[in-house]
Protein backbone atom coordinates (compact mmCIF):
# COMPACT_ATOMS: atom_id res chain seq x y z
CA UNK A 1 0.00 0.00 0.00
CA UNK A 2 1.59 3.86 -1.25
CA UNK A 3 2.65 5.61 2.27
CA UNK A 4 -0.09 8.55 0.83
CA UNK A 5 -3.07 5.98 1.78
CA UNK A 6 -2.31 4.85 4.89
CA UNK A 7 -3.74 6.17 8.16
CA UNK A 8 -1.20 7.55 9.57
CA UNK A 9 -0.39 9.87 6.68
CA UNK A 10 -3.84 11.28 5.97
CA UNK A 11 -4.06 12.09 10.16
CA UNK A 12 -0.59 13.72 10.09
CA UNK A 13 -1.97 15.58 6.98
CA UNK A 14 -5.02 16.78 8.33
CA UNK A 15 -3.78 17.92 11.06
CA UNK A 16 -0.98 20.16 9.08
CA UNK A 17 -4.37 21.03 6.40
CA UNK A 18 -6.20 22.58 9.80
CA UNK A 19 -3.08 24.25 11.08
CA UNK A 20 -1.24 25.49 7.88
CA UNK A 21 -3.83 28.51 7.79
CA UNK A 22 -3.65 29.72 10.58
CA UNK A 23 0.25 29.59 10.80
CA UNK A 24 0.12 31.46 7.18
CA UNK A 25 -1.82 33.51 8.56
CA UNK A 26 0.10 34.55 11.45
CA UNK A 27 3.18 34.67 9.11
CA UNK A 28 1.13 37.08 6.55
CA UNK A 29 0.43 39.05 9.66
CA UNK A 30 4.21 39.18 10.28
CA UNK A 31 5.07 40.13 6.63
CA UNK A 32 2.17 42.77 6.58
CA UNK A 33 3.39 44.53 9.83
CA UNK A 34 7.25 44.22 8.23
CA UNK A 35 5.77 45.85 5.32
CA UNK A 36 3.95 48.90 6.95
CA UNK A 37 6.83 49.52 9.28
CA UNK A 38 8.99 49.37 6.09
CA UNK A 39 6.48 52.16 4.19
CA UNK A 40 6.04 54.28 7.24
CA UNK A 41 9.99 54.47 7.89
CA UNK A 42 10.90 54.98 4.03
CA UNK A 43 7.92 58.24 4.05
CA UNK A 44 9.38 59.40 6.88
CA UNK A 45 12.91 59.42 6.20
CA UNK A 46 12.25 60.94 2.59
CA UNK A 47 10.22 63.58 4.13
CA UNK A 48 12.95 64.74 6.56
CA UNK A 49 15.02 64.21 4.00
CA UNK A 50 13.31 66.23 1.92
CA UNK A 51 12.77 68.97 3.75
CA UNK A 52 16.36 69.18 5.22
CA UNK A 53 17.39 69.17 1.61
CA UNK A 54 15.30 71.96 1.40
CA UNK A 55 16.55 73.65 4.19
CA UNK A 56 20.21 73.38 2.76
CA UNK A 57 19.03 75.03 -0.81
CA UNK A 58 17.55 78.10 0.93
CA UNK A 59 20.43 78.49 2.83
CA UNK A 60 22.52 78.62 -0.28
CA UNK A 61 20.50 80.23 -2.40
CA UNK A 62 20.60 83.20 0.51
CA UNK A 63 24.34 82.82 0.07
CA UNK A 64 23.94 83.68 -3.21
CA UNK A 65 21.88 86.72 -2.60
CA UNK A 66 24.05 87.99 -0.35
CA UNK A 67 27.10 87.52 -2.69
CA UNK A 68 24.78 89.81 -5.38
CA UNK A 69 24.14 92.28 -2.65
CA UNK A 70 27.55 93.05 -2.10
CA UNK A 71 27.71 94.72 -5.30
CA UNK A 72 26.05 97.88 -3.71
CA UNK A 73 28.71 97.82 -0.35
CA UNK A 74 30.88 101.16 -0.64
CA UNK A 75 33.98 98.59 0.18
CA UNK A 76 33.63 96.77 -3.03
CA UNK A 77 32.79 100.36 -4.73
CA UNK A 78 35.88 101.41 -3.57
CA UNK A 79 37.84 98.56 -4.73
CA UNK A 80 36.58 98.52 -8.17
CA UNK A 81 38.18 102.24 -8.16
CA UNK A 82 41.39 101.63 -6.26
CA UNK A 83 44.08 100.41 -7.50
CA UNK A 84 46.97 97.99 -5.61
CA UNK A 85 49.72 99.68 -7.46
CA UNK A 86 48.67 103.92 -7.15
CA UNK A 87 46.98 103.55 -3.79
CA UNK A 88 48.26 101.24 -1.69
CA UNK A 89 47.40 102.17 2.03
CA UNK A 90 43.71 102.72 0.91
CA UNK A 91 43.84 99.53 -0.85
CA UNK A 92 44.71 97.48 2.52
CA UNK A 93 42.21 99.40 4.56
CA UNK A 94 39.58 98.27 2.03
CA UNK A 95 40.78 94.77 2.32
CA UNK A 96 41.12 94.69 5.83
CA UNK A 97 37.59 95.99 5.89
CA UNK A 98 35.68 93.78 4.23
CA UNK A 99 37.52 90.55 5.47
CA UNK A 100 36.48 92.05 9.11
CA UNK A 101 32.46 91.98 7.55
CA UNK A 102 33.36 88.29 6.15
CA UNK A 103 34.11 87.51 9.33
CA UNK A 104 31.34 89.00 10.78
CA UNK A 105 28.81 87.96 8.04
CA UNK A 106 30.31 83.84 8.42
CA UNK A 107 28.67 84.14 11.84
CA UNK A 108 25.22 84.81 10.15
CA UNK A 109 25.84 82.68 7.24
CA UNK A 110 26.87 78.99 9.70
CA UNK A 111 27.01 76.96 6.50
CA UNK A 112 29.68 79.48 4.67
CA UNK A 113 33.25 78.36 5.52
CA UNK A 114 35.28 81.28 3.78
CA UNK A 115 34.18 84.29 1.76
CA UNK A 116 36.77 85.68 -0.88
CA UNK A 117 37.52 88.58 -3.13
CA UNK A 118 39.50 88.23 -6.48
CA UNK A 119 40.79 91.44 -8.50
CA UNK A 120 41.66 90.72 -12.00
CA UNK A 121 43.16 93.94 -12.82
CA UNK A 122 45.50 93.70 -9.78
CA UNK A 123 45.68 89.62 -9.66
CA UNK A 124 45.09 90.05 -6.00
CA UNK A 125 43.03 87.26 -4.09
CA UNK A 126 42.11 87.46 -0.18
CA UNK A 127 39.83 85.63 1.83
CA UNK A 128 38.28 85.07 5.10
CA UNK A 129 37.57 81.98 6.49
CA UNK A 130 36.29 80.59 9.62
CA UNK A 131 38.63 77.43 10.26
CA UNK A 132 42.41 79.08 10.97
CA UNK A 133 43.62 74.93 10.47
CA UNK A 134 43.24 74.63 7.12
CA UNK A 135 44.38 78.36 6.01
CA UNK A 136 47.11 77.53 3.63
CA UNK A 137 44.97 74.75 1.83
CA UNK A 138 42.22 76.86 1.14
CA UNK A 139 44.76 80.24 0.21
CA UNK A 140 46.32 77.42 -2.35
CA UNK A 141 43.02 76.21 -3.97
CA UNK A 142 41.72 79.53 -4.23
CA UNK A 143 44.99 80.71 -5.95
CA UNK A 144 44.56 78.26 -8.64
CA UNK A 145 41.13 78.90 -8.87
CA UNK A 146 41.64 83.14 -9.68
CA UNK A 147 44.30 81.91 -11.83
CA UNK A 148 41.81 79.92 -13.81
CA UNK A 149 39.23 82.76 -13.37
CA UNK A 150 41.69 85.38 -14.96
CA UNK A 151 42.37 83.43 -17.88
CA UNK A 152 38.67 82.44 -18.45
CA UNK A 153 39.32 78.82 -17.92
CA UNK A 154 36.05 78.36 -15.91
CA UNK A 155 33.07 77.99 -16.90
CA UNK A 156 30.06 80.89 -17.69
CA UNK A 157 28.32 82.09 -14.12
CA UNK A 158 25.50 80.19 -13.70
CA UNK A 159 23.08 79.93 -10.91
CA UNK A 160 23.85 76.86 -9.47
CA UNK A 161 26.76 75.73 -6.75
CA UNK A 162 29.70 73.74 -8.19
CA UNK A 163 31.44 71.12 -6.84
CA UNK A 164 34.98 72.04 -5.45
CA UNK A 165 37.95 69.85 -4.33
CA UNK A 166 40.66 71.08 -2.05
CA UNK A 167 43.58 68.75 -1.46
CA UNK A 168 44.51 67.25 1.90
CA UNK A 169 40.84 68.89 2.78
CA UNK A 170 37.16 68.22 2.75
CA UNK A 171 34.93 68.57 -0.35
CA UNK A 172 33.69 71.82 -0.79
CA UNK A 173 30.80 73.83 -2.85
CA UNK A 174 31.78 77.05 -4.64
CA UNK A 175 29.49 80.17 -5.94
CA UNK A 176 31.44 82.97 -7.55
CA UNK A 177 29.73 85.92 -8.53
CA UNK A 178 31.36 88.41 -10.90
CA UNK A 179 30.34 92.51 -9.44
CA UNK A 180 32.03 93.92 -12.51
CA UNK A 181 35.38 95.92 -12.97
CA UNK A 182 37.18 93.05 -13.06
CA UNK A 183 36.15 92.15 -9.50
CA UNK A 184 34.51 88.66 -8.21
CA UNK A 185 33.43 87.65 -4.97
CA UNK A 186 32.54 83.90 -3.75
CA UNK A 187 31.80 81.31 -0.88
CA UNK A 188 32.75 78.11 0.12
CA UNK A 189 30.73 75.67 1.31
CA UNK A 190 31.85 72.90 2.96
CA UNK A 191 29.68 69.69 2.01
CA UNK A 192 30.00 68.13 5.50
CA UNK A 193 28.44 71.23 6.78
CA UNK A 194 25.39 70.27 4.57
CA UNK A 195 25.31 66.91 5.80
CA UNK A 196 25.25 67.56 9.64
CA UNK A 197 21.42 67.88 10.22
CA UNK A 198 21.22 64.45 8.20
CA UNK A 199 24.14 62.91 10.16
CA UNK A 200 22.58 63.05 13.15
CA UNK A 201 19.91 61.22 11.61
CA UNK A 202 19.13 57.95 13.88
CA UNK A 203 20.42 55.48 11.21
CA UNK A 204 21.34 52.70 13.61
CA UNK A 205 25.35 51.68 13.81
CA UNK A 206 25.65 50.08 10.25
CA UNK A 207 24.06 52.89 8.39
CA UNK A 208 24.87 56.24 7.34
CA UNK A 209 23.87 60.01 5.81
CA UNK A 210 26.23 60.92 3.05
CA UNK A 211 26.62 63.05 0.26
CA UNK A 212 27.40 61.93 -3.41
CA UNK A 213 28.45 63.23 -6.77
CA UNK A 214 26.39 61.91 -9.79
CA UNK A 215 28.97 59.09 -10.05
CA UNK A 216 27.83 58.04 -7.03
CA UNK A 217 31.06 58.62 -5.37
CA UNK A 218 31.12 60.02 -1.46
CA UNK A 219 31.66 63.55 -0.92
CA UNK A 220 32.14 63.26 2.68
CA UNK A 221 34.43 62.28 5.35
CA UNK A 222 32.54 60.35 7.53
CA UNK A 223 33.02 56.82 7.65
CA UNK A 224 30.81 54.98 5.42
CA UNK A 225 31.40 51.20 5.63
CA UNK A 226 28.12 50.72 4.49
CA UNK A 227 28.72 51.98 0.94
CA UNK A 228 31.71 49.36 0.35
CA UNK A 229 28.50 47.05 0.01
CA UNK A 230 28.26 46.12 -4.03
CA UNK A 231 24.93 45.74 -4.21
CA UNK A 232 24.19 49.31 -2.16
CA UNK A 233 26.68 50.89 -4.30
CA UNK A 234 25.21 50.03 -7.80
CA UNK A 235 21.91 51.31 -6.07
CA UNK A 236 23.42 54.12 -5.30
CA UNK A 237 24.55 55.16 -8.65
CA UNK A 238 21.42 53.89 -10.24
CA UNK A 239 19.08 56.28 -7.76
CA UNK A 240 21.62 59.36 -8.69
CA UNK A 241 20.09 59.32 -11.37
CA UNK A 242 16.07 58.53 -11.24
CA UNK A 243 16.30 60.15 -7.91
CA UNK A 244 14.14 57.46 -6.29
CA UNK A 245 13.45 55.29 -2.88
CA UNK A 246 14.18 51.66 -3.16
CA UNK A 247 15.35 48.51 -0.61
CA UNK A 248 18.10 46.42 -2.45
CA UNK A 249 18.25 42.73 -2.11
CA UNK A 250 21.24 43.35 1.39
CA UNK A 251 17.61 44.42 3.03
CA UNK A 252 18.85 48.48 3.11
CA UNK A 253 16.43 50.82 2.86
CA UNK A 254 18.31 53.59 -0.17
CA UNK A 255 16.61 57.08 -0.02
CA UNK A 256 18.31 59.79 -2.04
CA UNK A 257 17.30 63.50 -2.67
CA UNK A 258 19.04 66.10 -5.14
CA UNK A 259 20.02 69.69 -4.43
CA UNK A 260 17.80 72.01 -6.80
CA UNK A 261 20.41 74.27 -6.86
CA UNK A 262 24.06 72.15 -7.06
CA UNK A 263 25.31 68.88 -8.62
CA UNK A 264 25.19 66.70 -4.96
CA UNK A 265 22.90 64.01 -4.79
CA UNK A 266 22.00 63.54 -0.28
CA UNK A 267 22.07 59.93 0.75
CA UNK A 268 20.51 57.67 3.55
CA UNK A 269 21.14 54.24 4.11
CA UNK A 270 19.29 52.52 7.25
CA UNK A 271 19.53 48.35 7.39
CA UNK A 272 16.19 46.72 7.33
CA UNK A 273 17.28 45.02 10.94
CA UNK A 274 17.72 48.19 12.67
CA UNK A 275 14.70 49.74 11.13
CA UNK A 276 12.50 46.85 12.36
CA UNK A 277 14.37 46.96 15.56
CA UNK A 278 11.09 47.81 17.49
CA UNK A 279 9.67 44.86 16.05
CA UNK A 280 11.29 42.32 17.96
CA UNK A 281 8.30 40.41 18.56
CA UNK A 282 7.64 39.91 15.01
CA UNK A 283 10.30 39.11 13.68
CA UNK A 284 10.87 36.00 16.28
CA UNK A 285 7.14 35.31 15.92
CA UNK A 286 8.67 35.07 12.04
CA UNK A 287 11.56 33.41 11.70
CA UNK A 288 11.59 31.47 15.69
CA UNK A 289 8.45 30.92 17.16
CA UNK A 290 6.19 30.09 14.94
CA UNK A 291 8.28 27.14 13.33
CA UNK A 292 9.08 26.13 16.54
CA UNK A 293 5.72 25.90 17.95
CA UNK A 294 4.58 24.24 15.14
CA UNK A 295 7.28 21.43 15.61
CA UNK A 296 6.89 21.23 19.30
CA UNK A 297 3.04 20.88 18.95
CA UNK A 298 3.30 18.57 16.03
CA UNK A 299 5.67 15.81 17.76
CA UNK A 300 3.55 15.88 20.90
CA UNK A 301 0.59 15.37 18.10
CA UNK A 302 2.69 12.77 17.06
CA UNK A 303 3.64 10.88 20.02
CA UNK A 304 0.30 10.58 21.64
CA UNK A 305 -1.23 9.33 18.36
CA UNK A 306 1.76 6.89 17.73
CA UNK A 307 0.88 5.73 21.69
CA UNK A 308 -3.17 5.92 21.31
CA UNK A 309 -3.86 4.82 17.69
CA UNK A 310 -0.92 4.01 15.59
CA UNK A 311 1.28 1.72 17.85
CA UNK A 312 -2.15 -0.25 18.40
CA UNK A 313 -2.95 -0.25 14.77
CA UNK A 314 0.64 -1.17 13.35
CA UNK A 315 0.23 -4.11 15.45
CA UNK A 316 -3.24 -5.02 14.50
CA UNK A 317 -2.02 -4.68 10.74
CA UNK A 318 1.08 -6.99 11.62
CA UNK A 319 -0.81 -9.75 13.46
CA UNK A 320 -3.73 -9.52 9.85
CA UNK A 321 -0.89 -9.98 7.23
CA UNK A 322 0.91 -12.51 9.23
CA UNK A 323 -2.55 -14.28 9.60
CA UNK A 324 -2.73 -14.02 6.05
CA UNK A 325 0.38 -15.43 5.51
CA UNK A 326 -0.74 -18.53 7.58
CA UNK A 327 0.62 -17.97 10.83
CA UNK A 328 -2.08 -18.98 12.69
CA UNK A 329 -0.63 -18.94 16.04
CA UNK A 330 -0.27 -15.08 16.12
CA UNK A 331 -2.29 -13.14 18.88
CA UNK A 332 -2.74 -9.63 19.88
CA UNK A 333 -1.92 -8.15 23.32
CA UNK A 334 -5.35 -6.79 25.16
CA UNK A 335 -5.21 -3.78 26.75
CA UNK A 336 -7.49 -3.24 29.67
CA UNK A 337 -8.64 0.42 28.94
CA UNK A 338 -11.86 -0.49 27.67
CA UNK A 339 -10.91 1.50 24.15
CA UNK A 340 -11.58 0.13 20.46
CA UNK A 341 -8.53 -1.35 20.27
CA UNK A 342 -8.73 -3.60 23.13
CA UNK A 343 -12.30 -4.47 21.64
CA UNK A 344 -10.50 -5.03 17.87
CA UNK A 345 -7.69 -7.24 19.68
CA UNK A 346 -10.42 -9.28 21.61
CA UNK A 347 -12.17 -9.86 18.42
CA UNK A 348 -9.12 -10.71 16.92
CA UNK A 349 -7.65 -13.25 18.89
CA UNK A 350 -10.94 -14.90 18.96
CA UNK A 351 -11.02 -14.56 14.83
CA UNK A 352 -7.54 -16.16 14.72
CA UNK A 353 -8.40 -19.36 16.93
CA UNK A 354 -11.69 -19.90 14.68
CA UNK A 355 -9.57 -19.63 11.45
CA UNK A 356 -6.90 -21.96 13.10
CA UNK A 357 -9.25 -24.98 14.19
CA UNK A 358 -11.69 -24.30 10.82
CA UNK A 359 -8.00 -24.59 8.99
CA UNK A 360 -6.80 -27.53 10.96
CA UNK A 361 -10.49 -29.62 10.05
CA UNK A 362 -9.74 -28.54 6.28
CA UNK A 363 -6.74 -29.65 6.06
CA UNK A 364 -7.49 -33.13 7.94
CA UNK A 365 -10.39 -33.09 5.66
CA UNK A 366 -7.85 -32.69 2.23
CA UNK A 367 -5.48 -35.03 3.29
CA UNK A 368 -8.15 -37.76 3.90
CA UNK A 369 -9.64 -36.62 0.71
CA UNK A 370 -6.37 -36.67 -0.92
CA UNK A 371 -5.72 -40.55 0.53
CA UNK A 372 -8.41 -41.34 -0.71
CA UNK A 373 -7.84 -40.12 -4.32
CA UNK A 374 -4.39 -41.98 -4.23
CA UNK A 375 -5.90 -44.99 -3.36
CA UNK A 376 -8.42 -44.90 -6.35
CA UNK A 377 -5.61 -43.97 -8.87
CA UNK A 378 -3.22 -46.48 -7.53
CA UNK A 379 -5.72 -49.29 -7.99
CA UNK A 380 -6.84 -48.45 -11.56
CA UNK A 381 -6.35 -51.46 -13.92
CA UNK A 382 -6.26 -51.35 -17.75
CA UNK A 383 -8.93 -53.94 -18.31
CA UNK A 384 -8.24 -54.63 -22.04
CA UNK A 385 -4.49 -56.05 -20.35
CA UNK A 386 -6.05 -58.24 -18.14
CA UNK A 387 -8.84 -59.64 -20.48
CA UNK A 388 -5.79 -59.68 -23.58
CA UNK A 389 -3.52 -61.69 -21.11
CA UNK A 390 -6.81 -64.42 -20.13
CA UNK A 391 -7.38 -64.26 -24.13
CA UNK A 392 -3.31 -65.15 -24.63
CA UNK A 393 -3.57 -67.95 -22.05
CA UNK A 394 -6.42 -69.51 -23.47
CA UNK A 395 -5.03 -69.76 -26.74
CA UNK A 396 -1.70 -71.51 -25.39
CA UNK A 397 -3.76 -73.55 -23.86
CA UNK A 398 -5.52 -74.69 -26.85
CA UNK A 399 -2.34 -75.33 -28.09
CA UNK A 400 -1.18 -77.17 -25.56
CA UNK A 401 2.14 -75.17 -24.95
CA UNK A 402 1.82 -76.19 -21.45
CA UNK A 403 5.42 -74.14 -20.17
CA UNK A 404 4.25 -71.12 -22.27
CA UNK A 405 0.71 -70.99 -19.99
CA UNK A 406 2.51 -71.77 -16.73
CA UNK A 407 5.39 -68.81 -17.56
CA UNK A 408 2.41 -66.32 -19.11
CA UNK A 409 0.59 -67.65 -15.48
CA UNK A 410 3.49 -66.54 -12.89
CA UNK A 411 4.34 -63.55 -14.84
CA UNK A 412 0.76 -62.85 -14.96
CA UNK A 413 0.35 -63.52 -11.36
CA UNK A 414 3.13 -61.29 -10.38
CA UNK A 415 1.56 -58.69 -11.96
CA UNK A 416 -1.10 -58.82 -10.35
CA UNK A 417 0.02 -59.27 -6.85
CA UNK A 418 1.92 -56.06 -7.43
CA UNK A 419 -1.03 -54.17 -8.40
CA UNK A 420 -3.16 -55.43 -5.77
CA UNK A 421 -0.56 -53.85 -2.75
CA UNK A 422 -2.33 -50.32 -3.36
CA UNK A 423 -1.90 -49.95 0.30
CA UNK A 424 1.49 -49.18 0.11
CA UNK A 425 2.89 -45.74 0.29
CA UNK A 426 6.04 -45.95 -1.89
CA UNK A 427 8.44 -49.27 -3.00
CA UNK A 428 11.69 -49.54 -3.83
CA UNK A 429 13.21 -48.32 -7.58
CA UNK A 430 14.44 -52.68 -7.93
CA UNK A 431 10.74 -53.72 -7.20
CA UNK A 432 9.16 -51.72 -9.99
CA UNK A 433 11.63 -52.61 -12.49
CA UNK A 434 10.84 -55.66 -11.90
CA UNK A 435 7.18 -55.71 -12.17
CA UNK A 436 7.54 -53.84 -15.67
CA UNK A 437 9.49 -56.83 -16.35
CA UNK A 438 6.24 -59.18 -16.16
CA UNK A 439 4.63 -56.78 -17.91
CA UNK A 440 6.86 -56.45 -20.97
CA UNK A 441 7.82 -60.32 -20.80
CA UNK A 442 3.98 -60.74 -20.80
CA UNK A 443 3.91 -58.76 -23.91
CA UNK A 444 7.01 -60.74 -25.36
CA UNK A 445 4.83 -63.40 -25.63
CA UNK A 446 2.04 -61.68 -27.16
CA UNK A 447 3.99 -60.50 -29.81
CA UNK A 448 6.98 -62.98 -29.95
CA UNK A 449 9.53 -61.79 -32.11
CA UNK A 450 8.60 -58.55 -32.82
CA UNK A 451 9.08 -56.63 -29.73
CA UNK A 452 12.35 -56.42 -27.46
CA UNK A 453 12.81 -54.10 -24.12
CA UNK A 454 16.55 -53.28 -22.09
CA UNK A 455 17.01 -52.51 -18.36
CA UNK A 456 19.79 -50.85 -17.25
CA UNK A 457 19.56 -49.29 -13.94
CA UNK A 458 23.00 -48.38 -11.84
CA UNK A 459 23.05 -50.53 -8.19
CA UNK A 460 23.25 -48.08 -6.32
CA UNK A 461 20.37 -47.07 -7.25
CA UNK A 462 17.72 -49.53 -6.61
CA UNK A 463 16.40 -49.10 -2.91
CA UNK A 464 15.42 -45.57 -4.00
CA UNK A 465 12.02 -45.16 -2.62
CA UNK A 466 9.38 -44.71 -5.31
CA UNK A 467 5.51 -44.24 -6.05
CA UNK A 468 4.02 -48.05 -6.98
CA UNK A 469 2.79 -48.21 -10.35
CA UNK A 470 4.99 -44.57 -11.33
CA UNK A 471 6.84 -46.03 -14.30
CA UNK A 472 4.78 -48.72 -15.68
CA UNK A 473 1.85 -46.32 -17.34
CA UNK A 474 4.72 -44.79 -19.40
CA UNK A 475 6.02 -48.57 -21.00
CA UNK A 476 2.35 -49.63 -20.91
CA UNK A 477 1.57 -46.49 -23.20
CA UNK A 478 4.87 -47.29 -25.29
CA UNK A 479 3.43 -50.18 -25.90
CA UNK A 480 -0.02 -49.46 -26.99
CA UNK A 481 0.65 -46.45 -29.01
CA UNK A 482 4.37 -46.94 -30.31
CA UNK A 483 3.68 -50.28 -31.22
CA UNK A 484 0.76 -50.09 -32.63
CA UNK A 485 1.28 -47.02 -34.83
CA UNK A 486 4.61 -48.49 -35.39
CA UNK A 487 6.03 -48.22 -39.48
CA UNK A 488 6.61 -52.47 -40.27
CA UNK A 489 9.86 -51.59 -41.23
CA UNK A 490 10.70 -55.23 -40.79
CA UNK A 491 12.89 -54.17 -37.11
CA UNK A 492 11.41 -54.96 -33.89
CA UNK A 493 9.80 -52.33 -31.14
CA UNK A 494 12.49 -51.22 -29.19
CA UNK A 495 12.00 -50.41 -25.10
CA UNK A 496 14.61 -48.83 -23.15
CA UNK A 497 14.66 -47.92 -19.28
CA UNK A 498 17.70 -46.43 -17.70
CA UNK A 499 18.38 -44.94 -14.74
CA UNK A 500 21.60 -42.24 -14.18
CA UNK A 501 22.94 -39.78 -11.99
CA UNK A 502 21.15 -36.67 -12.10
CA UNK A 503 23.76 -33.83 -13.78
CA UNK A 504 22.52 -30.85 -11.29
CA UNK A 505 21.93 -32.24 -8.11
CA UNK A 506 23.53 -35.73 -7.69
CA UNK A 507 23.07 -36.01 -4.00
CA UNK A 508 19.11 -35.00 -3.70
CA UNK A 509 17.68 -36.50 -7.45
CA UNK A 510 18.14 -39.16 -9.95
CA UNK A 511 17.25 -39.60 -13.57
CA UNK A 512 15.37 -42.25 -15.31
CA UNK A 513 14.78 -42.33 -19.00
CA UNK A 514 12.17 -44.30 -20.65
CA UNK A 515 12.58 -44.49 -24.67
CA UNK A 516 11.09 -46.26 -27.94
CA UNK A 517 11.30 -46.14 -31.50
CA UNK A 518 7.62 -45.94 -32.20
CA UNK A 519 6.23 -42.94 -34.03
CA UNK A 520 6.34 -40.34 -30.96
CA UNK A 521 4.00 -38.07 -29.38
CA UNK A 522 1.65 -36.51 -31.85
CA UNK A 523 2.15 -32.95 -31.35
CA UNK A 524 -0.36 -32.11 -29.58
CA UNK A 525 -0.81 -34.99 -27.09
CA UNK A 526 3.05 -33.76 -26.32
CA UNK A 527 2.24 -29.35 -26.12
CA UNK A 528 -0.88 -30.33 -23.58
CA UNK A 529 1.73 -32.88 -21.49
CA UNK A 530 5.06 -29.91 -21.99
CA UNK A 531 2.24 -27.29 -20.44
CA UNK A 532 0.27 -29.12 -17.93
CA UNK A 533 -2.47 -28.94 -19.61
CA UNK A 534 -4.93 -32.02 -20.20
CA UNK A 535 -6.44 -32.27 -23.61
CA UNK A 536 -10.06 -32.41 -24.38
CA UNK A 537 -11.31 -36.11 -25.40
CA UNK A 538 -7.75 -37.81 -24.60
CA UNK A 539 -9.86 -40.86 -23.68
CA UNK A 540 -8.68 -43.72 -21.59
CA UNK A 541 -5.37 -44.12 -24.01
CA UNK A 542 -4.11 -41.40 -22.19
CA UNK A 543 -5.83 -41.66 -18.60
CA UNK A 544 -2.45 -43.19 -16.86
CA UNK A 545 -0.03 -40.44 -18.02
CA UNK A 546 -2.35 -37.80 -16.49
CA UNK A 547 -3.09 -40.35 -13.36
CA UNK A 548 1.38 -40.40 -12.87
CA UNK A 549 1.06 -36.49 -13.10
CA UNK A 550 -1.62 -36.11 -10.86
CA UNK A 551 0.20 -38.68 -8.08
CA UNK A 552 3.80 -37.15 -8.94
CA UNK A 553 2.16 -33.34 -7.87
CA UNK A 554 0.74 -35.10 -4.67
CA UNK A 555 3.49 -36.76 -3.48
CA UNK A 556 6.29 -34.57 -4.22
CA UNK A 557 4.65 -31.38 -5.16
CA UNK A 558 7.38 -28.65 -7.20
CA UNK A 559 10.20 -31.14 -6.44
CA UNK A 560 11.59 -32.83 -9.39
CA UNK A 561 9.26 -33.38 -12.07
CA UNK A 562 8.62 -35.31 -15.55
CA UNK A 563 9.57 -34.24 -19.11
CA UNK A 564 8.20 -35.36 -22.22
CA UNK A 565 9.59 -34.80 -25.31
CA UNK A 566 10.38 -36.89 -29.20
CA UNK A 567 14.01 -37.96 -30.27
CA UNK A 568 15.23 -36.40 -33.36
CA UNK A 569 15.22 -40.05 -35.44
CA UNK A 570 11.58 -40.86 -33.89
CA UNK A 571 10.61 -42.09 -30.44
CA UNK A 572 8.89 -40.88 -27.98
CA UNK A 573 11.36 -39.91 -24.32
CA UNK A 574 9.84 -39.55 -21.36
CA UNK A 575 12.40 -38.31 -18.67
CA UNK A 576 11.38 -38.59 -14.60
CA UNK A 577 13.55 -36.40 -12.10
CA UNK A 578 13.06 -38.39 -9.07
CA UNK A 579 13.82 -37.11 -5.28
CA UNK A 580 16.03 -39.57 -3.56
CA UNK A 581 14.10 -38.52 -0.45
CA UNK A 582 11.12 -40.71 0.38
CA UNK A 583 8.09 -38.72 0.48
CA UNK A 584 6.09 -38.76 3.75
CA UNK A 585 2.86 -37.36 3.08
CA UNK A 586 1.10 -40.97 3.04
CA UNK A 587 3.24 -42.65 5.44
CA UNK A 588 0.46 -44.05 7.66
CA UNK A 589 -0.68 -46.32 4.37
CA UNK A 590 2.54 -47.95 3.74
Amino acid sequence: MPFWQSVRFKIVFGFLLMTAPMVLFLVYNNIYATKVVRDQISLHYNNLMEQQVQNNDAILQETMRYLYRMQGDPNIQSLQELSLAEEDSDYTMVKMELTRRFLLDTGYYNKVDTFFVYSRKDDDMFFATQYSFHFAEVQSALQDYTTKLASKDLPEETQRWERFSIPNDTNYLIKTVDLGSGVYIGALVQVDRLNEVLSKFDVGPDGAAFVVDPAGNPLTNSPLPVVKESIVQMDIVEMTKQNRTTWNQNHFLVITQPSAISDIHYMIVIPETYILKNLPYFQKMLYIWIPLTVAIVLSFYLLFLQRVMFKPLVALVRGMRKLGQGQFNVRMPVNTDNSEFAFMSGTFNQMAEQIEKLKIDVYEEQIRVQKAEYKHLQIQINPHFYMNSLNIIYNLAALKDYKLVQKMSLHLADYFRFVMLGHRAVVSLEDEIRHIEHYLEIQKIRYVAKLEYEIQMIPEHAPVPIAPLLLQPFVENSVIHGFNKKVQDGMPFRIGIYSEQDEEDAGRFIKLTIIDNGPGFPEAVLEGLQTGVELEGSGEHHLGIWNILRRFRMLYGHEGGITFMNGKPGGAIVQMRLPLERPNTFEGHE
